[in-house]
């Protein structure tokens, strides 16, 4: 019953009740053996039938019910751009041009810096719409598939012909041996990482019937759901904080705020992952990195920096993030919110703009004035 009640299934009653299966002798009665528990909201609730005609030797009784089966695989469709295709260098370079062609040199106010971001939000969607082209994932894709292979499928469905049929084989093996060799180079030389390269272990099978519970109730609803997770993952909101502590601590001098510099952000951004996963501003850190290598960009973008401090003013845009709920690996079962975790999508800019006040200015200043911290 407790499946069906995280479930929000009840029993449903047929068309014509009766015993479900026949006793052989007559000292026994027939009884009800076989039930259906459905939701309330289908359309088939209460509506099955028994039907004794059909059990032949069997002494069960069929139930008979129309059920409508959806597609066993839902097909994703996004917007993408194919990674060291032409489309992304033009998309580079349309976003290159485009921020080259912002006015950064008169930013006094916080309406100012509004706009300015605002525009710069703008640029970065319009041109990822532009060059970003429909993608539709469905069980039968492959990581390895190209442009190529497309056409010579094409050229087969339409010819028939056994020389086209060996040009998609031909293309195919291109494929994933370009594909593979660019992993293995990528796993040898970049991330040094070896051990991707083979399966160390095999997925795990989720049980097929698993609900979220949270104080001994399933969560059945979204509304439900967002309870849950915000209460565990926000329970230390609003809790009083003792900070007598830091009573005993001397107060140290105010030390002067210096402008960032060009070369602050290129070596913060050289640190940061191309695999990044993108907010909505679609950029990630494998299209901001060539954008900095323009010195009149990288510039503009040291100035929006500077401006944020001079002037005190964190954008709408910064303010906002997306919050992603993944699952754990390898737990043994998925019906508590423990065994999930939440991850941050920021926009590119103010991750790199907090990656540089910390790795470059904080982090510095602490250890130089607190080194008894460490």
């Amino acid at each position: 019953m407790s499946i069906t009640d995280s479930l929000e299934l009840d029993l449903a009653t047929p068309i014509n009740p009766g015993p479900t299966r026949f006793v052989n002798n007559q000292h026994d009665s027939n009884f009800v053996l076989d039930l259906i528990f459905m939701n309330p909201n289908n359309v088939g609730f209460n509506k099955y039938t028994l039907n004794p005609n059909i059990c032949l030797p069997s002494d069960y009784v069929p139930l008979i019910i129309d059920i409508g089966i959806k597609e066993e695989n839902i097909d994703i469709i996004f917007q993408a751009i194919r990674k060291n295709s032409e489309e992304e260098e033009v998309f580079i370079k349309d976003i290159i041009k485009s921020v080259r062609n912002i006015d950064t040199s008169d930013l006094k106010s916080q309406e100012d810096i509004q706009r300015c971001v605002t525009n710069l939000t703008t640029i970065f969607k319009v041109v990822w719409f532009i060059h970003s082209t429909t993608k539709c994932i469905t069980k039968h894709s492959k990581k390895w598939w190209n442009e190529q292979c497309t056409e010579c499928i094409n050229m087969y469905h339409e010819t028939g012909d056994i020389h086209s049929w060996k040009a998609f084989k031909s293309a195919v093996w291109n494929a994933k041996r370009n594909f593979f060799d660019q992993k293995i180079h990528e796993n040898a030389s970049s991330n040094k990482r070896l051990w991707d390269l083979m399966n160390w272990v095999k997925k795990k099978n989720l049980p097929a019937v698993k609900a979220i519970y949270h104080e001994n109730q399933p969560c059945n609803n979204l509304i439900a759901l967002w309870n849950t997770l915000h209460s565990s993952y926000n329970s230390a909101e609003n809790r009083p904080i003792d900070t007598r502590f830091l009573e005993g601590f001397n107060q140290c001098n105010n030390i002067e705020w210096l402008p960032f510099t060009s070369q602050e952000f290129i070596d913060t951004i050289a640190k940061c992952s191309n695999s990044s996963a993108p907010d909505s501003d679609y950029v990630t850190w494998r299209h901001l990195k060539p954008v900095i290598q323009d010195k009149i960009s990288l510039s503009k973008i040291v100035n929006i920096a500077n401006v944020y401090f001079i002037v005190g003013y964190w954008p709408d845009q910064f303010k906002e993030a997306m919050s992603v709920i993944i699952p754990k690996p390898n737990k043994v079962a998925y019906n508590m919110p423990k065994v999930f975790r939440p991850i941050v999508l920021l926009n590119t800019e103010k991750i790199g703009m907090c990656n540089s006040v910390q790795d470059v200015r904080l982090m510095s200043t602490i250890a130089s004035v607190c080194c008894w911290l460490y």
